[in-house]
């Protein structure tokens, strides 16, 4: 008769070859992340989920996309609203998929006119910053050991955009907590709720400051996640989300480039750093005009 130990390793085997890894592409809908989906089904063979909002728009992505023969599925997800997290990570579980390649284009562009400042920052902040550390928290569980993490920041998610030496002390605080990262930014929602966060210091956008926000999350769940192999960098693809339907299809090519070098190229050293569109390593809490190295 089989030890107890022959048979569990026998059924992890099985469990391991069941498993099937797939790509998830978060915020699909957008021309950058339209972009970065387009190549990616060129240079990646396997099962590609991606994520929009709008369904209309992602069946209209599928539709085109799915010509090329690539192995894609649409999922609706909103990632201001938990539920439909759950309902993406229990059909990933169901399938018996693990991740191992996560990238997020995930950003709230204001459509509404007549929007109040208030409204603004809540919505930006929901999306790019509260709406993230929801998501990591639901999905990155089924991230494969040495999976690799993109989250799409920008030139405003350097440390440099807020203007209080004071505040950035603390957000660049390496032993940062989650729980002290979310009372910081709800400090600052109190000072946009006031009109007071330029006077004191957090910067003039709260795009910039969901940025770096962002980049913060990325460098948590760095330190959260290294230690099972996972790798997760932060990337500015240039400048591409300002005035987007100005931009010609270039310009979105182009930032796809680096997100992809660190979704599929980079070397397995290069981890929890911010990334420049020309691939250079940036010091986050640095000068932002100072390449710390070239990768």
């Amino acid at each position: 008769m089989a030890s107890d130990s022959v048979i569990t390793l026998f059924a992890a085997s099985i469990i391991s070859v069941a498993m099937i890894n797939v790509t998830v592409v978060v915020g699909a809908a957008s021309n950058l992340g339209y972009q970065v989906l387009k190549k990616l089904t060129k240079l990646h063979g396997g099962k590609i989920y991606f994520t929009a909002e709008d369904e209309s728009t992602g069946y209209k992505i599928h539709d085109v996309l799915k010509k090329t023969g690539a192995n894609l599925e649409y999922f609706k997800v909103d990632v201001a609203y938990t539920k439909s997290i759950i309902k993406f990570r229990h059909h990933i579980q169901d399938q018996d998929e693990r991740i191992e390649l996560l990238i997020n284009i995930t950003d709230y562009a204001p459509t509404e006119r007549h929007l109040s400042h208030v409204e603004k920052v809540r919505r930006t902040l929901s999306v790019n910053f509260y709406g993230y550390i929801n998501f990591g928290k639901l999905i990155y569980p089924l991230l494969t050991d040495n999976a690799r993490v993109v989250n799409v920041s920008g030139p405003a998610g350097l440390l440099a955009t807020i203007e209080s030496e004071a505040i950035r002390s603390r957000i660049s605080n390496p032993k940062l907590t989650e729980d002290e990262l979310v009372s910081i930014v709800q400090e600052y929602e109190e000072a946009a709720r006031k009109g007071i966060e330029k006077t004191e210091g957090w910067g003039t956008s709260v795009n910039a400051f969901s940025k770096v926000a962002l980049s913060a999350v990325t460098f948590l769940q760095h330190r959260e996640w290294c230690d099972k192999g996972i790798i997760i960098n932060c990337v500015n693809p240039g400048n591409v989300t300002s005035r987007e339907d100005r931009k010609s299809t270039k310009v979105f090519e182009e930032g796809a480039k680096a997100i992809l070098y660190l979704a599929l190229e980079a070397p397995l050293t290069l981890k929890g750093n911010f990334v420049w569109s020309n691939y250079n390593v940036i010091e986050w809490n640095g000068d932002p005009f100072v390449e710390v190295t070239t990768v």
